[in-house]
């Protein structure tokens, strides 16, 4: 996951803005199932995202249609449900595009929004500049949280000597199902081409990617990852 910096006037926020001003004038209900802009909404989230899904990472190139690189306006605070909040529904700091590559799937393949549904995570890492510090990768492809553990399955087994932090983290993955069999697999595969890469660079010409990476107007799949094996490297 990684911190996705959400501003107050920006395209997205404006156009809700003014769909809900417009909404009160006439006297009407100020409910997402009635916003009829929501593929233009997406296309500047996935914009501010530079490309890539808020929880896993990986390319969105559309707003639904089709799974492949398709996306959707993501809640992070359920909108209804048992932890629905309607008041923030239309809120632009609570929306987010989430891909939809599980869309469809049985339960245990489905993964980010798809597999949140209307489940609560109490702390939303997207919003906090130091998202990146509270997560790290192992070299089977696993996200864990950034704590002694070396997998997820040991972080579980440890619950209760993680850290309160850690432990939202842990939950965090788990909700969203980020170490599903395909999320995996895609990344232990764009690991070991990364590795292949790195073991020619120097230290110099690591920290020039690092830096060209973050600067780029669509972010490559799993960017935080690469980026997080690309500063081991530099240190």
């Amino acid at each position: 996951m990684r911190y996705i910096k959400k501003k107050n006037n920006s395209q997205a926020s404006i156009l809700l803005q003014n769909w809900i001003k417009e909404r009160k004038k006439a006297k009407q209900s100020i409910l997402y199932i009635d916003f009829d802009k929501k593929e233009e909404l997406n296309g500047y989230l996935r914009s501010e995202q530079k490309g890539i899904c808020c929880y896993c990472q990986q390319p969105i190139t559309h707003f639904q249609k089709d799974n492949y690189e398709g996306s959707h306006n993501e809640h992070f605070i359920p909108e209804n449900g048992i932890n629905g909040r309607p008041d923030l529904q239309m809120e632009y700091m609570n929306i987010y595009a989430s891909c939809n590559y599980s869309k469809g799937k049985k339960n245990s393949d489905q993964h980010c929004g798809e597999a949140k549904h209307d489940s609560k995570i109490d702390t939303n890492f997207l919003e906090k500049i130091s998202c990146h510090i509270h997560f790290k990768y192992n070299n089977i492809g696993e996200i864990l949280p950034s704590c002694p553990f070396q997998t997820i399955k040991d972080c579980e087994i440890n619950h209760s000597k993680l850290t309160s932090l850690q432990q939202e983290a842990l939950r965090t993955i788990k909700v969203l199902n980020l170490n599903q069999a395909s999320l995996v697999l895609l990344r232990k595969k764009d690991q070991t081409e990364l590795f292949k890469i790195l073991n020619g660079l120097s230290k110099e010409k690591v920290n020039a990617q690092i830096q060209k990476l973050n600067n780029l107007d669509t972010f490559p799949r799993f960017i935080d990852m690469l980026l997080y094996y690309m500063k081991q490297k530099k240190r």
